[in-house]
């Protein structure tokens, strides 16, 4: 099963090439050009958040340099998703829209084939992970999450209005999720997960540390370990040996310096794949040939074609995922978060880790 992370489609501002480790704006509403005070402001997928003061003022420092998108939502107004918010030189004005979609006037497309029981209890697994995280996770507000399955394609989807806000017990963390994008595609009418093709979500998150004085670390570095996080970083430092990753490719360990470019730009790492296609052979069966020797007639029917390479990662030689790539090169920021998220295909073990298993982009691990 392949599991596949949509992006977002980001509106960008002016952008200079001086990163900071700040950064500070103003939110307002779009029709009336007031201040609106109170906002929740983060960056997506950590721990860092500010609200916004009378002026619609706010200012989100961090220790370090973050390609997270800045998320800005207010009860009442569209959510607004602003890329590479710390490359601005001057403060950045967020302006909201009103929302004016109300609940009464929404349609679900879906026919009712399964019972909410059924289509929730698939939801828990592929949103948070059947892993000893995922499975420790609660969700809070399960009656704001719409399901319905749609038998044209065979696909369960999900939506929410709200952020999903999930008790994770396992890794203390409270975690609040926009879910834009929730569906699994089966190749048949069924929930059974062995006719599952794919599964993909997409969304913001936000996390907030309730571990207090409890020494979490041994568990949070457990789930670090070995997770696309953790990949990410080690791609973007070409530490594979140090980190204990192994890189295959038609089931044969390779050197990644001879498939895998990492150059520096500006403050984040570009990623050029040096070989996106591997040749191989396929042995037609059944098929006579005429006029040759046996020895040409075999040869002949050994005929190489070109496919897109599927690289397998065993990392600690347990954990094993694979990945493909839907363009030759993509990049990493410092903290380890890769863009354009579309780009990779994920399966194996990474594949397995869902939100269950997510852990902030600001998340720093040491090795004991």
């Amino acid at each position: 099963m392949k599991t596949k992370i949509l992006p977002f489609i980001i509106l960008l501002l002016m952008q200079v090439p001086v990163m900071a480790q700040s950064v500070s704006g103003y939110v307002y509403d779009a029709a009336g050009d007031f201040p609106l005070e109170g906002a929740f402001v983060y960056l997506d997928g950590t721990t860092y958040s500010a609200s916004t003061n009378s002026e619609g003022a706010f200012t989100i420092n961090v220790g370090q340099q973050l390609s997270a998108a800045l998320v800005v939502k207010y009860i009442g107004y569209q959510t607004a998703i602003i890329q590479n918010p710390f490359s601005y030189q001057t403060k950045i004005k967020v302006t909201l829209k009103e929302d004016t979609i109300k609940m009464d006037e929404l349609v679900i497309s879906g026919e009712t084939v399964f019972s909410r029981k059924e289509m929730l209890a698939v939801f828990r697994e592929q949103f948070l992970g059947k892993t000893k995280a995922g499975n420790s996770c609660k969700i809070l507000n399960e009656d704001d999450i719409r399901l319905y399955y749609e038998i044209a394609t065979n696909t369960l989807k999900a939506e929410s209005d709200k952020p999903i806000r999930i008790q994770n017990k396992r890794l203390k963390y409270d975690v609040e999720f926009d879910l834009a994008d929730f569906q699994v595609h089966y190749t048949k009418k069924t929930l059974s997960p062995f006719s599952m093709q794919t599964s993909y979500y997409a969304g913001t998150s936000f996390f907030k540390d309730v571990s207090e004085k409890e020494n979490i670390k041994k568990k949070r570095d457990e789930v670090y370990r070995g997770s696309l996080l953790h990949f990410m970083r080690t791609i973007a430092s070409n530490r594979w040996t140090e980190e204990h990753y192994g890189l295959f490719v038609e089931s044969m360990p390779v050197n990644p310096d001879e498939y895998f470019k990492v150059t520096d730009t500006l403050d984040y790492k570009k990623v050029t794949c040096l070989k996106t296609t591997v040749k191989v052979l396929e042995r037609h069966v059944g098929v006579r040939m005429t006029g040759m020797s046996s020895r040409e007639a075999e040869k002949a029917l050994q005929a190489p074609k070109e496919r897109k390479i599927r690289f397998a990662v065993l990392q600690d030689q347990v954990n094993q995922s694979f990945f493909e790539l839907n363009d030759d090169h993509f990049y990493i920021g410092e903290n380890g978060l890769f863009w354009p998220i579309s780009s990779i295909i994920f399966g194996g073990y990474f594949g397995e880790l869902k939100v269950g298993d997510m852990l902030p982009a600001d998340y720093t691990y040491t090795a004991d």
